[in-house]
């Protein structure tokens, strides 16, 4: 489609912190600035952020010519009260976002939207970035409630929480009502974040105790975005996008019990464990000190000369239990040759159910960095590991 891009951003300079963002995700995005009418926006393929003043002037957005839902709406503005929510929701907007909300939170949303295709998602993550304090074995911890579901939470706590503590949650004052002030459950994953040398944190998911019948009414109101307490409000249900083709190229698997490779050193991991690959991208377990929107460098060992391919990797998608989903980014083309070449080398994901000599073929990818790297870096790394 003419005139199109993957992401808009329509303002009138408000919104430059989420243009930071999009630069550093390094997603493509065209700015709209003062158009006249609502004709002369470029058709967003996947998201739509606008303030709220722009979307009230302009109104609802025309449908996109080939028929479909059209993008992910997300909105912007310094104030939040009913009425307002239902003209947005009115409009087609799907996310409101008060102007307040930190950084983190506003790119892991964006992110978020960007990234995970599973439309059918039973139960929606949001993200709050909310203050709140944690429980647990008699202990008061400082934490920061960075998304909830349903049935689950993601907190970073400042305590060394371990996988099975039983963990009471205490809510936000915006957040509380008469009916809900905390919830509780167990850890299931606690990993460290961050350097050994910043102040210690620990990225917690935890999944939720059932609730009483107000109680989980209430914890429904604040995912539905009826509760006027939250900074991220969901308004509408999210567009299911058009089928795409379901993977452009073929993933290879790596062997599955991997419980033998640990990091070297399990505050500053030096390994992460490969679960399948192809020529665009790979899932890793999840580690310490990564996480969604990050881009690392790889060192992929098992080409047939025996050195490291190190190539850029964006991490573009959290499957839970399963891993980090990365793409790789700026592949060139040599690299995308020594790439193929590697996954032929890997036997398919269905070959490594049981035992067999194939099951014995794995790659290790060694993080070199875990902060954005420019093509010189990449290119000493890749002379380095020669």
């Amino acid at each position: 489609m003419e005139n199109s891009a993957s992401v808009v951003l329509l303002d009138d300079g408000e919104l430059d912190r989420v243009r930071v963002i999009l630069e550093r995700l390094s997603v493509p995005f065209t700015l709209c600035r003062r158009p006249r009418d609502s004709r002369e926006i470029p058709h967003a393929r996947d998201l739509l952020i606008s303030t709220g003043r722009r979307a009230l002037e302009l109104g609802a957005l025309p449908k996109p010519e080939d028929g479909g839902e059209g993008p992910r709406w997300l909105c912007v503005h310094g104030q939040d009260f009913g009425e307002l929510r239902d003209e947005l929701r009115d409009l087609g907007v799907h996310y409101l976002v008060h102007s307040a909300v930190d950084q983190e939170t506003l790119r892991l949303l964006i992110s978020t939207l960007l990234h995970d295709r599973d439309e059918r998602r039973a139960q929606m993550r949001l993200p709050l970035g909310a203050s709140a304090t944690v429980r647990v074995a008699g202990a008061t911890h400082s934490a920061k409630l960075l998304e909830l579901s349903a049935a689950a939470a993601k907190l970073r706590v400042d305590a060394p929480l371990e996988a099975g503590d039983w963990i009471e949650i205490e809510l936000p004052e915006e957040l509380c009502s008469e009916a809900l002030d905390s919830l509780s459950g167990h850890v299931s994953r606690s990993e460290r974040e961050g350097h050994p040398t910043e102040s210690p944190a620990w990225s917690v998911a935890v999944e939720l105790d059932p609730l009483p019948p107000e109680a989980n009414t209430e914890l429904e109101s604040i995912l539905r975005g009826s509760h006027l307490g939250t900074r991220v409000s969901v308004l509408s249900e999210l567009p299911r996008r058009a089928p795409r083709e379901r993977r452009r190229t073929e993933r290879r698997a790596y062997r599955r019990r991997v419980a033998a490779l640990t990091a070297f050193d399990a505050d500053a991991p030096q390994v992460v464990l490969g679960h399948d690959l192809s020529v665009d991208g790979i899932r890793i377990a999840h580690q310490p000190g990564i996480a969604l929107g990050q881009r690392i460098a790889l060192g992929l060992y098992g080409l047939s000369g025996g050195g490291a391919l190190v190539v850029e990797a964006e991490v573009v998608r959290d499957h839970g239990a399963r891993g980090f989903g990365l793409v790789f980014r700026g592949v060139r083309a040599e690299q995308r040759r020594q790439l193929a070449e590697l996954v032929g080398s890997l036997a398919p994901l269905e070959s490594l159910e049981g035992e067999g000599p194939t099951a014995t073929r794995l790659v290790v990818s060694r993080v070199l960095e875990t902060r954005v790297l420019d093509q010189a870096e990449i290119d000493a790394a890749q002379r380095q590991k020669a």
